[in-house]
């Protein structure tokens, strides 16, 4: 497999360059196997995509439907990213898929992802389902994913600042990028977006005419049954808060379940879709693995947490739900990207947090410099900072210097979803 995906990596000399002439000419040679799909389900934004295309698929299979799944980028293995009719694709059909498209493109110029998007688009039209989810791999109108032309509906999460050198360096821009995969008559479910974002999300609703369906407005909450309660319809429906831990997570519930139920959906299946939720790397809490056991040595009632949010709404969104969840102690493990916002995401989590280790993201030549980091964080105010090897030298770091009577604590690992996959594959339990 690795074999294979490094030859496609070299057909284009640019990772990533937004246009979609090349994915439709593949797409075309290929017999157009993206008009052979089960139901769209089209989802941008800039954060929570992932998380609600899991509560929306653990929803739809709930209910006994099959589901194509299409998602961005793997943690561990590289598979993760295609699912056909609710089952992880096999490595062996993952390598036909990818040669075929490979001999058939024939060395022309085409980026990575809009070779691994024909594919999943091969695959997914050679097996039944019910729906099929997509999400965009980065912006939204020049995407590979906006080949296709009719979803039953268009999902967008909340939109913020990132790949700003991609998308244009401001909010407006950014918007206008992912609003591109709104089409002309097909219902838009959007979570809850700034005044400018839906300002522009509304304008673009309009001149498509399509139907927008604001998630946010649909539902109020009770935190003392930790519920999710619709605005009208029957009272005595209430649906559980999502597996996914973070209060973000209940935002992006309530856009999984305005899709939902705008797919008619039973509300019985919507809950226990919400309640059998698993998205890892997701403030997701490590309870086994290697990683486990390492921390429990030094203490058995230290935690280990992981989240791959990598821009400053991210950091804003685990700066909440680490303070809702009142862990005393923590401890910051952060490797990221050199193209990210890294002094805005460490400043947020700074009030939060009694120390900082900084790791650089293994077999990741984008890596943010742990030297640029060092300085970076001192600069904005943290006190204690270690430049560690690795993940196990910064756990066995914090764990030594913080063993100290009973008194446990909690080690964050975050910056980055690539940093998150690392974590995962050391921690050494499949997901």
């Amino acid at each position: 497999m690795d074999e294979i995906l490094k030859r496609l990596e070299s057909l284009h000399p640019k990772i990533i360059d937004l246009k979609l002439d090349r994915v439709k000419r593949l797409l075309r040679r290929l017999g157009n196997p993206e008009r052979s799909l089960a139901p769209i389900i089209h989802v941008a934004g800039t954060n929570g995509k992932g998380s609600t295309i899991a509560m929306i698929k653990a929803g739809l299979q709930s209910s006994g439907l099959k589901t194509h799944v299409y998602t961005s980028p793997h943690l561990v293995h590289f598979n993760e990213r295609i699912e056909i009719a609710g089952k992880r694709i096999s490595e062996d059909k993952l390598k036909k898929v990818l040669i075929e498209c490979e001999n058939i493109n024939n060395s022309e110029p085409i980026t990575f992802f809009e070779m691994v998007t024909c594919a999943a688009f091969l695959a997914f039209s050679r097996e039944t389902a019910d729906y099929t989810l997509l999400e965009v791999g980065l912006g939204g109108e020049f995407d590979a994913t906006n080949v296709v032309q009719n979803p039953v509906v268009t999902v967008i999460t909340p939109i913020s600042f990132d790949h700003k050198e991609y998308l244009g360096k401001t909010i407006k821009k950014i918007a206008m990028a992912k609003a591109g995969i709104i089409k002309k008559n097909t219902p838009t479910i959007i979570s809850d977006q700034s005044a400018k974002v839906k300002k522009i999300l509304e304008e673009k609703c309009m001149a498509n005419r399509s139907d927008i369906i604001w998630s946010a407005d649909l539902f109020t909450l009770s935190c003392s049954k930790k519920s999710i309660i619709p605005r009208k319809g029957s009272k005595s429906i209430e649906f559980p808060f999502p597996s996914l831990t973070g209060t973000h997570q209940i935002s992006n519930a309530m856009t999984a379940i305005a899709t939902l139920k705008h797919l008619k959906i039973p509300e019985d299946h919507i809950s226990e879709g919400l309640r059998s939720t698993y998205w890892p790397a997701r403030l997701q809490k490590i309870e086994k693995g290697n990683l486990f056991d390492f921390i429990k040595k030094y203490n058995i009632n230290n935690q280990l947490w992981l989240d791959g949010g990598h821009n400053e709404a991210a950091s804003i969104r685990l700066r909440e739900s680490m303070s809702s969840i009142n862990k005393k102690n923590l401890h910051i493990i952060y490797g990221s990207l050199r193209n990210k916002d890294h002094i805005s995401y460490l400043t947020n989590l700074m009030t939060i947090s009694s120390s900082l280790c900084l790791v650089e993201i293994e077999n990741q030549p984008a890596s943010l410099q742990k030297k640029v980091a060092v300085s970076d964080a001192k600069g904005i105010g943290w006190e204690q900072v270690y430049a560690a090897d690795d993940i196990r030298d910064a756990i066995e770091y914090t764990c030594s210097k913080n063993n100290i009577g009973d008194s446990h604590i909690s080690i964050l690992i975050c910056g980055s979803l690539y940093l998150a996959g690392q974590a995962l594959k050391e921690n050494g339990i499949s997901i």
